[in-house]
């Protein structure tokens, strides 16, 4: 595939990404993105996708299908040996900020492999056009392998979600992220969000 193509594929992949709904950017670190085998990676990664929609969306995560939007992405890093998944999300929750850090710490305590609180970044987008252009950025050299079809989910919508904000929601979320870590992904939040702002919605590169 030519240079060229990939070009064209990619701002096609960017305009149908700002059709959609979504308002979180974030990375998924592990441990050591040098030494990971990708089966070990895509186990976790599925894992940590039906964990996530059991704790919003309880047994209608599997019995009616109702999962978080999400669209996410390979990336290899700038010498393709380091690892990392990014992904654009609908907070499925009213409370964007609360959103993130719950989802931050159900992937840091998910494995022993799966990267802490600070490493990873899940934060409310401010420029959804910088956003879609970063989890895309690596297609000109990985092509249509960028997009993991296979842990991303489109079919649920915000009105839906909205039924699901009641009280078992809460228990569930509370039972998945304890006081503490919510207290530490509040902070490695705020933190992130700083970097965010002073680089004006740009993710920058210490993102991955």
């Amino acid at each position: 595939m030519g240079m060229a193509q990939r070009k064209r594929e990619r701002r096609e992949l960017i305009t149908h990404l700002l059709e959609q709904d979504w308002d979180v950017f974030g990375t998924l670190k592990f441990v050591n993105g040098r030494t990971i085998s990708s089966t070990t990676a895509n186990t976790l990664l599925r894992s940590y996708r039906n964990r996530v929609d059991r704790v919003f969306f309880g047994h209608a995560a599997e019995r009616r299908n109702i999962r978080v939007p999400r669209w996410c992405f390979a990336h290899e890093g700038s010498d393709a040996e380091n690892f990392h998944v990014h992904f654009l999300l609908q907070s499925p929750i009213a409370d964007t900020e609360h959103a993130c850090c719950v989802l931050n710490a159900i992937w840091a305590q998910h494995h022993q492999q799966t990267g802490p609180l600070a490493k990873n970044w899940i934060i409310p987008v401010i420029n959804r056009q910088n956003a879609a252009n970063y989890v895309t950025r690596e297609y000109w050299r990985m092509g249509s392998a960028t997009v993991l079809d296979e842990i991303s989910w489109c079919g649920t919508r915000l009105a839906e979600m909205a039924k699901y904000e009641h009280r078992a929601q809460a228990q569930r979320m509370e039972r998945a992220a304890s006081p503490l870590w919510l207290r530490h992904a509040q902070q490695a939040l705020q933190a992130q969000q700083a970097a965010y702002v002073a680089d004006n919605g740009n993710l920058g590169l210490k993102r991955g």
